[in-house]
C-alpha cells in the first residue's frame, strides 16, 4: 500500500475533526486517516480502533475519492413510521381531549 501523504492543512482539520466532531464514528474515521498517513498500515489501524481491516480500507478509499467529505455518515433511513401523519394528529387530540397519553389511548 503506498503511505498516504497529506498537507499541513489536512493533518491540522483531521486532527481537529478527531477531537471536535460530534458523530464518535466520524471523529474516528478522521484519526484513521491521520494515523495512515503517520506510516500505520491497515491492518495495525484496524487494531488500534477495534474495526475491521475492511472499514479501515473504505476510509481510505473514501478519502481518496470524497477527501473530507467522504468521512461523514451517510443517510440512514431507520424503520418506517407506524402511523401516518393523519392518525397521529388523531391520537395527539384524542390523547389532549381524554387528559391521557397516546401510549395510554393505544394500550
Amino acid at each position: 500500500m503506498k503511505h498516504l501523504k497529506l498537507t499541513e492543512h489536512e493533518q491540522r482539520t483531521l486532527r481537529e475533526m478527531g477531537v471536535f466532531l460530534p458523530h464518535p464514528r466520524t471523529r474516528m474515521r478522521a484519526q484513521g486517516i491521520l494515523r495512515l498517513s503517520q506510516g500505520l498500515t491497515l491492518q495495525k489501524t484496524a487494531d488500534e480502533f477495534g474495526v475491521h481491516l475492511n472499514s479501515v480500507e473504505q476510509w481510505r478509499q473514501r478519502w481518496s475519492k470524497l477527501g473530507l467529505a467522504g468521512l461523514y455518515e451517510g443517510r440512514h433511513t431507520g424503520r418506517p413510521r407506524k402511523w401516518t401523519a393523519q392518525q397521529q394528529h388523531a391520537f395527539g387530540e384524542l390523547a389532549v381531549s381524554e387528559g391521557g397519553t397516546v401510549g395510554a389511548l393505544l394500550r
